[in-house]
């Protein structure tokens, strides 16, 4: 399936395009929502909703080139993840508390709660290091990505992938516990 034929037709107003592109990878961003959902407790949306916002964003991307199943997922993933962290923002500036976040072992030593919002500064300080290494986390641990589909993405081979991925978890595992 060419998907970037179906998101220029999306684009220019072909529902059945969409609709058809959204079928395609429903069951995918249903998982990554549902594993995202799953790290925010105080979320109003549901799993749907946040399809449905992803989706719309998606459609909005207007210089985007995508190569594939796996480029869509791993952006959707992405805006999935901004979605959430905009509305603890919005959350945060309302006085009310914001969801916790407990990191898997994989990444953080210890069963204390993240806050979102930390998890966030950590990451873009990721991203100034290297944005490689930042894509890598986003799709693996927020978009529950597997090492393959992120090599087909990021255009590395999977034993890149998998070093890049051991180094960044000890990375982030130091800084978020010396961080804190």
């Amino acid at each position: 399936m060419n998907y970037q034929n179906l998101i220029l037709r999306w684009r220019e107003g072909d529902k059945d395009s969409g609709d058809t592109l959204v079928r395609d990878i429903y069951d995918e961003l249903q998982k990554i929502a549902a594993i995202k959902l799953s790290k925010e407790l105080y979320s109003s949306l549901s799993t749907g909703d946040l399809i449905n916002e992803a989706v719309i964003r998606i459609s909005k991307l207007d210089r985007m080139q995508f190569q594939g199943r796996e480029h869509i997922l791993a952006i959707a993933s992405n805006i999935m993840r901004q979605i959430l962290i905009d509305q603890a923002r919005k959350r945060n500036s309302q006085k009310r508390y914001h969801t916790q976040v407990t990191l898997t072992p994989e990444i953080a030593r210890g069963e204390d709660p993240l806050d979102l919002l930390e998890l966030e500064l950590v990451m873009q300080e990721l991203h100034d290091i290297d944005p490689v290494r930042s894509h890598i986390v986003e799709m693996r641990y927020f978009g529950g990505m597997t090492i393959n589909d992120i090599s087909v993405v990021l255009e590395l081979s999977v034993s890149t992938i998998e070093r890049r991925w051991q180094a960044t978890r000890i990375w982030l595992q130091n800084r978020l516990n010396n961080g804190r």
